[in-house]
């Protein structure tokens, strides 16, 4: 049982792994990977791109990944590009350079670029106290609150916290405004500045700083948000379908159906989650294609490819330097340097002064990864449509390390590694799943009905127990120790117990996220 403990996976465990960079196997449909096409002095002749193509189709066994879409830049050409495997199982079409794909949190990158364009334009600045640009606004201490800076909202080391349940479960809670009313809720856990804390809150809070300075009303913000990313970064850069939602139907049959692991039936289809007002850290739909112009723009210093100026090198460099130090394993990284965070990228340097800045996202289904070595005019784009956990964060990780190896020799074997890291994630899951037992309805009654916090429990007309939060429908197993395991979604593995509270109300503990009470029985 202590395995499931480990399994479990927020958002800011899938940005530190990045840091330091299905019971059947899926289908594998193969484009012709494209071989270098110049001699730049990162990817030059002598790079073995047939073989890292090999690597990447072993890989997409090896992480039982349903699809895949992996592209490599330069600062004028496309090097590699790779469609592996079916963006929807059923109808078995493939992954195509078209495939839209819910980027997650790749989206705080585009954010900060947003923010820069009008750091740019003089209609905020960097340094700028928050509380000059809106005024009404409240950090959980009296010094926060006068002395919290725009960049400092950005680079995920502002000094507050965030419960690990925001992020994992809760972020379509809520409005922009509401967000912003609840940043002075949240825990200060050390001075601005101190140390790197991955705080989707905040973060979310500074995407909507620009339209706060132009005067837009707080029930306006969502819109306005929206707006200027499809103005001021999307369309520039090349990203003519890219939107903010939390859901493509409505806009694209070409979407990838997002996946993941389930402890019984191998591999199954997720829904939508609500991102709704945390869009700023991660609402963006976008092409494989689309990320790559992306990518593209960034390394050519904010200069899309027809010539459109999007950003200026000056404050886009500004996103990539690292405000706060992460903490890395050096004996698991002898070739990392320095690991830190900027705005919207992570930020590290490795043997030689190479800098490699990335950012991973992941939210149910998908799991994306961006990356450039500015200095060596090299850029990586991965989109899948397998969750982050476990499949889709060691896939990417497989990747990173894959190409630093490719390019620089660095870590060698960093690589393998994360093949054996998911092996043994996967093996926890398989153990829990031969431990699970039948549910047993008279046992799990009590305890029926819904909980605060958007919670439900109750069983499917099929007769298997689901635990319900907004579009999300978890299924739960039950344990030899009467408790119970989330069997799929975004963090399959996750223990879950009830209980009778101190006043005798019954309560149910999501492990290691938050504990809540029950509220009323489901409807008769």
């Amino acid at each position: 049982m202590a395995i499931a403990a480990d399994l479990r996976l927020t958002r800011r465990m899938l940005v530190k792994a990045a840091a330091v960079a299905s019971a059947a196997s899926p289908t594998i449909l193969r484009s012709s990977p494209i071989g270098a096409q110049s001699a730049t002095p990162a990817a030059g002749a002598a790079t073995d791109w047939e073989g890292f193509d090999r690597a990447l189709e072993t890989a997409v066994t090896s992480f039982d990944v349903v699809g895949a879409a992996v592209s490599v830049v330069s600062t004028g050409d496309l090097i590699y590009r790779g469609m592996f495997g079916v963006r929807d199982l059923e109808s078995g079409a493939p992954v195509t350079p078209d495939t839209h794909f819910m980027v997650a949190s790749t989206t705080k990158s585009m954010t900060a670029l947003l923010v820069a364009t009008f750091v740019d334009e003089g209609v905020l600045g960097w340094d700028q106290p928050v509380q000059e640009i809106y005024p009404d606004f409240r950090a959980p201490a009296d010094e926060l609150t006068r002395n919290l800076r725009v960049r400092d909202m950005l680079n995920m080391a502002s000094g507050i916290g965030e419960p690990d349940a925001i992020s994992a479960f809760h972020q379509g809670d809520v409005t922009p405004a509401q967000l912003l009313q609840m940043i002075s809720g949240l825990p200060v856990i050390g001075p601005t500045g101190s140390q790197f804390f991955y705080n989707g809150t905040v973060y979310s809070a500074g995407g909507y700083l620009p339209a706060l300075a132009l005067g837009v009303g707080l029930d306006d913000l969502g819109s306005a948000y929206a707006a200027q990313m499809a103005e001021r970064v999307y369309q520039p850069s090349g990203m003519s379908t890219a939107r903010i939602t939390d859901d493509p139907r409505p806009f694209t049959d070409l979407f990838a159906t997002g996946y993941a692991p389930d402890l019984v039936e191998g591999t199954v289809r997720q829904p939508f989650p609500p991102v709704g007002s945390y869009a700023p850290a991660g609402g963006t739909l976008a092409t494989h294609d689309e990320m790559t112009s992306y990518v593209s723009m960034q390394l050519n210093r904010g200069v899309a490819s027809d010539g459109t100026v999007v950003v200026s090198p000056e404050n886009l460099e500004e996103c990539w330097k690292s405000n706060v130090d992460i903490p890395f394993d050096k004996a698991a990284n002898p070739d990392l340097e320095h690991s830190g965070y900027g705005m919207g990228w992570l930020d590290a340097t490795y043997r030689g002064g190479h800098r490699f800045n990335s950012h991973a996202g992941g939210i149910d289904g998908y799991t994306t990864f961006i990356a450039l070595l500015p200095d060596d005019g090299i850029g990586l784009v991965v989109n899948t449509n397998v969750g982050p956990m476990s499949r889709g964060l060691g896939f990417v990780q497989y990747i990173s390390a894959l190409l630093l190896e490719t390019l620089f020799g660095f870590n060698p074997g960093a690589a393998d590694d994360a093949v054996a890291q998911y092996r043994a994630v996967a093996q926890g899951l398989a153990d829990l799943a031969a431990d699970a037992e039948p549910v047993d309805e008279a046992a799990i009654a009590p305890w029926l009905g819904y909980y605060e916090r958007g919670w439900q429990l109750g069983f499917d007309p099929d007769g298997s127990l689901r635990l319900r939060q907004s579009s999300r429908s978890l299924p739960l197993l039950a344990m030899p120790d009467g408790g119970y395991v989330m069997a799929s979604g975004v963090a399959p593995g996750i223990l879950v117990q009830f209980s009778i509270d101190a006043i005798g109300m019954p309560a149910m503990e999501i492990q290691g996220l938050e504990t809540v009470r029950w509220t009323t029985a489901n409807p008769a």
